[in-house]
């Protein structure tokens, strides 16, 4: 789908759901030990907010050089 992503958000445990994420949104990727965070935004006390993704800050690099934005 043109401007989305689609990653797999990770809890840090089993369960893991597909979402797609609008590419304009996101302002930061951070990779972690874990996985990846994708943030989207900030919040009220200036944390960033988003969600974790299973997939490597390679595969997400590489989904928004994919992508047609």
């Amino acid at each position: 789908m043109k401007d989305f992503l689609e990653l797999t958000m990770w809890n840090g445990g089993k369960l893991r759901k597909k979402c797609m994420v609008r590419v304009r949104f996101i302002s930061a990727i951070v990779e972690d030990k874990d996985g990846t965070f994708v943030e989207t935004g900030r919040d009220e006390e200036g944390e960033g907010t988003g969600i974790f993704a299973a997939e490597s800050y390679e595969e997400v690099k590489q989904k928004i050089k994919n992508c047609e934005v």
